[in-house]
């Protein structure tokens, strides 16, 4: 070996030494996951490749033991996946015991010091160890427990690093597992399974991540995908890092050009991904990745971030090899971009059909293709293409150019007349030498033209590039200005676009507005008409909105709803288009299933010289004017900011609300929740209200607004908590044992310190949590569906319940029903009508089946007639609460016994 490859290899192991604990508390926190939350055949592939190649790799950097565990574990994998089975509880210690091995190993090889904090043992089942990114759990077996997973948030507990205990000898209380941690963002510390006192130190504090904006969700990623990070720490990029973590990226940090060039060459990544601040580096890294490459046998994307929109800078990104340049992106769109790149065609295989008459040439290619992962079909006659076409879909056509009964010209001109593939790739591969014929293969409608022989790999390339390219452009949204060829609206996404330019340059002298068009009553139109009736009659209204909207650009905004944005129009014209265009849709004879049917809309209108914050300000406040609107004779309304006497209301009434808190003198009012089939357990819903100047009773949904904007919900909520439990320990002091429905806020949920509060609050009062029901809305619990997580497990343990309000069907009722430990659902007002549809009652019975199946109680909220009562009696309700059995009151001698319905 010469002293250049000699410095080389030392080199790569100086920088894999460094990378090795990293890797080990990897694969230690994997499976210390698995081992709380069950299996998935995702993450043991992923263990298993791991394992393989930092086995190989050890040995070639002479770390014979620590290579000699990792390929036992790489064996032991490789026989659990032939099996196709879980693995047993003896597997699963076996494969315990190989990590100890390697964590014993792997710092005493690596020389790596030891790591300074041993936290206790994680709470078995809290699923924290890591998020996993959607679809991401796919199990071999239908009867395995379905793992939860929680969303990391600001107050999650970082994410264990190692596991070196066994799983069959759970630890004691005194005895903690010694999991090395560390900060998700910070140096990761080296495994080891003896715990040393010294904290660690902390990592830089990561922002807070912002709501991502509405937009598509990007293609899935291979769960463990390796990104190295070239990173500056800016905002953008360490929402960047959050975000890629959260969709299954493994992130590793970087903030040099250097240890770019010494991890690459230790242990290859997926992506090499750096931030604008290295963009005069790009040349050095495209020669880092470049070499990189041709020692991996996976391919390793380069993409850059850019501040401004530079030429030189992008030909410079092109001359050092960067696969993507993204300039001046967010980080949605940087997601969405590399999981396009990662997995081409959201991770279908590329579809190819061969067609060529000799057997052997056809053979060959097909497994060339078939080999770099690709779809093929073979067509040996030249006739049977059109059938094959159709049948197969390809996204790419390999054509031969000399076959017997048609040449590969004539059947290029054939198959550009088939619409469905007008543009599908058509690459031509052939010996033909003679450049005119080419030419005419190219100008018949072929896009490449290739000489035989060929090398695989630029076969290869060749079809990949233009398969991605194909597939790129069938999914890139409508060309900017395009408008609905049904309707003439513009497209949603185009239209809020230029509402947030237009906002955030607004001042006080800006003309134009923004027009909130409603039509009202769409639930009960789609009970009466039907989804499919109910499309067409919207599609016949935003069509009459186009039409009169002119220039005026207006999109479909919500089933119901549209948005025109006019920029011209000051307060006043902007009332009368209002008038106007109210005017012609209430007056315009729709039909409907060959009936005529009128529509009543109302209209909100809010001028841009208010200068909201932002968009979505300005869109509640159009749309709070469009639903006011529905009591006004008019039937639109305009946004007037508060006047000082309603600013002074809200104000007075704030102080109010704090002098009662402090007075103990805010009220609670009672309803009983009763079991349709009788029952002697007496349960209640607990009722806010406050008492104003006036001798007023105001409801909840009056003051708590009030307090969460003014950022004392966690003082009321507290409140009703212990007067609550006050009233249960009385009762229960009589003999008179009680539950109570109590509903919080999310805000006090999320509180880090509610969980601890609430458990001395109980002991205290010397009241069992089984007696106290949390309840909270459905809509609250989708946003904030983490923290509520969070503190639902810690109260579990209490025997404290969990219900759900406004329970309706929805995308994520599944999602709710895994993630929080519920006992209850009360079901949305609009299953508890009067008269419901025959689809309603149909969505009513399918609703409550699913919550009992997942062991859940339903209870039937606003009853207020025994028509409703009957209706959700015969679809299964377990508990019925409202006015047709008692309203509200101080009182509670509601005699549930006696009480049958």
């Amino acid at each position: 070996m010469n002293p250049h490859d000699e410095s080389r290899l030392a080199e790569h192991r100086h920088a894999f030494l460094r990378h090795l604990p990293r890797r080990v508390e990897t694969l230690g926190r994997r499976l210390h996951r698995f081992l709380q939350d069950g299996w998935d055949i995702n993450g043991l592939a992923l263990m298993h490749e791991d394992a393989l190649h930092l086995g190989h790799a050890c040995q070639r950097h002479g770390l014979d033991e620590a290579g000699e565990h990792f390929l036992r574990l790489h064996a032991l994998l490789d026989e659990t996946l032939q099996q196709q089975a879980l693995p047993s509880p003896e597997t699963g210690e076996r494969l315990w015991h190989l990590v100890e091995d390697i964590g014993t190993a792997v710092p005493m090889a690596a020389e790596a010091p030891t790591p300074d904090l041993a936290p206790p043992r994680p709470q078995q089942g809290s699923g924290r160890a890591e998020t996993p990114p959607a679809n991401y759990w796919r199990r071999w077996s239908e009867d395995a427990p379905p793992a939860t997973a929680t969303a990391v948030g600001d107050a999650a507990p970082p994410p264990p690093q190692v596991v070196p205990a066994k799983p069959a000898k759970p630890a004691s209380p005194d005895e903690p597992l010694h999991i090395a941690a560390g900060p998700r963002h910070g140096p990761a510390p080296t495994p080891t399974p003896k715990p040393a006192p010294p904290p660690a130190a902390p990592a830089k504090p990561a922002a807070p991540v912002p709501a991502p904006a509405a937009a598509a969700e990007p293609p899935p990623v291979t769960p463990g995908t390796r990104v190295y990070h070239l990173t500056e720490h800016g905002p953008l990029s360490l929402e960047l890092d959050q975000r890629m973590e959260a969709a299954g990226y493994e992130v590793e940090l970087l903030e040099s050009a250097e240890e770019l060039h010494e991890l690459l060459g230790a242990l290859p990544a997926r992506l090499a991904l750096v931030d604008a601040a290295f963009s005069d580096q790009l040349d050095a890294i495209g020669a880092t990745v470049r070499e990189a490459r041709t020692r991996s046998n996976q391919p390793i994307q380069l993409v850059a971030l850019s501040a401004a929109d530079d030429i030189t800078l992008r030909l410079n990104a092109q001359r050092a090899g960067v696969d993507l340049l993204l300039v001046e992106p967010n980080a949605a769109e940087v997601l969405r971009r590399l999981a396009v790149l990662l997995s081409p065609g959201g991770g279908e295989p590329f579809r190819v059909l061969v067609v060529e008459d000799d057997r052997n040439q056809a053979l060959f290619a097909e497994g060339i293709l078939r080999n770099a992962g690709m779809q093929t079909e073979v067509v040996l006659d030249p006739l049977d293409v059109l059938e094959a076409l159709h049948r197969f879909n390809p996204d790419l056509i390999l054509m031969d150019l000399h076959m017997p009964h048609a040449n590969g010209i004539e059947l290029t001109v054939l198959i550009r007349d088939q619409d469905p593939f007008l543009h599908t790739p058509i690459v031509f591969l052939s010996g033909e030498a003679d450049t005119d014929r080419q030419f005419d293969a190219l100008e018949a409608g072929g896009d490449d033209f290739i000489t035989k022989p060929v090398r695989p790999k630029h076969l290869i390339a060749a079809v990949q590039n233009r398969v991605t390219r194909h597939r790129a452009m069938q999914a890139r949204p409508a060309r900017r200005g395009v408008r609905n060829a049904e309707t003439g609206l513009a497209h949603r996404s185009e239209l809020l676009e230029t509402l947030h330019g237009v906002v955030a340059g607004a001042t006080a002298e800006s003309t134009g507005g923004l027009l909130f068009l409603e039509v009202e009553s769409v639930n009960l139109l789609r009970d009466r008409l039907g989804l499919t009736a109910l499309e067409q009659l919207l599609t016949g209204v935003g069509k009459l909105v186009g039409e009169r909207a002119g220039n005026v650009p207006a999109t479909r905004f919500g089933d119901g709803s549209f948005l025109l944005l006019d920029t011209e129009r000051d307060e006043a014209a902007l009332e009368a288009f209002a008038a106007q265009l109210r005017g012609a849709l209430v007056q315009h004879p729709f039909t409907v299933q060959g009936h005529p049917l009128r529509l009543r809309v109302s209209v909100g209108i809010c001028a841009f010289r208010h200068r909201f914050h932002d968009a979505g300000d300005l869109l509640n406040a159009a749309e709070r004017m469009a639903r006011e609107a529905r009591t006004s004779d008019r039937g639109y309304k305009r946004f007037e900011p508060a006047q000082p006497t309603e600013a002074a209301r809200e104000a007075a009434l704030v102080k109010q609300i704090r002098e009662a808190i402090a007075l103990n003198s805010l009220e609670l009012l009672y309803q009983p929740v009763v079991a349709v089939a009788g029952s002697d357990d007496s349960q209640y819903q607990v009722l806010l209200r406050l008492r104003d100047a006036s001798g007023k009773l105001l409801p909840a949904a009056e003051v708590v607004p009030l307090a969460e904007r003014g950022d004392f919900i966690l003082d009321i909520d507290r409140w009703v908590l212990q007067a609550s439990m006050k009233l249960v320990r009385d009762r229960r002091a009589e003999g008179r044992p009680l539950r109570l429905f109590v509903t919080q806020s999310p805000l006090t949920l999320a509180d880090p310190g509610q969980a601890t509060w609430l458990k001395a609050e109980l002991v205290a009062h010397d009241v069992p949590g089984t007696s106290m029901v949390i309840e909270l809305r459905m809509e609250d619990a989708v946003i904030h569906a983490a923290t509520i997580r969070q503190f639902c497990d810690a109260m579990v343990a209490d025997g404290v319940q969990f219900c759900l309000s406004q329970f309706e069907s929805s995308p994520d009722t599944e999602r709710l029903f895994d993630e929080l430990p519920l006992g209850f659902v009360k079901l949305a007002r609009k299953y508890t009508a009067t008269a419901l549809s025959p689809t309603m009652r149909d969505e009513l019975k399918v609703l409550i089946d699913r919550a009992h199946r997942r062991g859940l109680e339903v209870i039937g909220h606003g009853v207020e007639d025994a028509q409703a009562a009957a209706t959700l009696w015969m679809s299964g309700i377990d508990f019925i609460q409202g006015n047709l059995v008692q309203q509200a009151d101080r009182d509670m001698d509601f005699d549930f016994q006696q009480a049958v319905l």
